[in-house]
C-alpha cells in the first residue's frame, strides 16, 4: 500500500469516526430525553440511548465478523441491525418538533450513525494487500479459477475440475477408486 493510500485510509478512518462520534452524541441526548419524558430517570434514561444504539454496533461488528471469516450470518444479525436503526430513528423523531422538517433533523443522527458505523466496517474489512491474498487470478477459458472466499468475481466461472488434468490421463471418479489400505 503506497503512502498516499495509506493517508486516504487514515483519513477516510478518522473522518467516520468524527462523524459517527457526533451522530451518536446527538442520538444519545435525543433517546436519553426521550427516556426522561417517559418516566425512566437516572441511569436508566442514559443506558436506554445505549441499548438502542449498541444493537446496532454489535450487529455490525457480527456482520464484519462474518464477512471476514467467509461464513454465513444469518437473519439474526440482520434482524437486529433493522430493529435498533428503526428504534433508533422513531427514538429520535420522536423528540423533534411537530412539523416535519423539525423530525427530520432530529431523525437525522441515527441515520448518520448506522451510515458511520458500516461505513466504519468497510474500512476495518478491506485489507491493504486483500487483492494480492484473497485473490486467484482470473483466466479466461474452461476452468477460470474462483475470485476469492466470497464466491466468483466479475467474469470468473465454475471451475472445471478436468481442465488442469492432462488428456492423456482419464478422470476417475471418487466412488469409483480403489481403495488401498497401507
Amino acid at each position: 500500500m503506497s503512502a498516499a493510500d495509506r493517508a486516504i485510509a487514515g483519513a477516510a478512518g478518522a473522518t467516520v469516526v468524527v462523524l459517527a462520534g457526533v451522530a451518536g452524541a446527538i442520538s444519545y441526548s435525543h433517546m436519553a430525553e426521550l427516556a426522561h419524558l417517559h418516566g425512566e430517570v437516572g441511569w436508566r434514561s442514559h443506558a436506554f440511548p445505549v441499548s438502542v444504539d449498541g444493537i446496532e454496533i454489535v450487529a455490525s461488528l457480527v456482520l464484519l465478523a462474518h464477512r471476514r471469516a467467509g461464513t454465513r450470518a444469518g437473519w439474526l444479525p440482520w434482524a437486529a441491525l433493522a430493529a435498533g436503526t428503526a428504534a433508533s430513528v422513531a427514538a429520535n423523531v420522536a423528540v423533534g418538533a411537530s412539523d416535519p422538517v423539525g423530525r427530520l433533523v432530529a431523525g437525522w443522527p441515527a441515520v448518520a450513525l448506522l451510515v458511520a458505523i458500516k461505513l466504519l466496517s468497510g474500512l476495518l474489512e478491506a485489507h491493504p494487500d486483500h487483492g494480492k491474498r484473497d485473490r486467484l487470478p482470473v483466466e479466461d477459458g474452461p476452468g477460470a479459477a474462483f475470485d476469492g472466499p466470497h464466491g466468483p468475481g466479475p467474469g470468473a466461472r465454475d471451475p472445471d475440475p478436468t481442465a488442469a488434468v492432462p488428456a492423456r490421463m482419464p478422470v476417475v471418479p471418487a466412488r469409483d477408486r480403489l481403495r488401498i489400505d497401507g
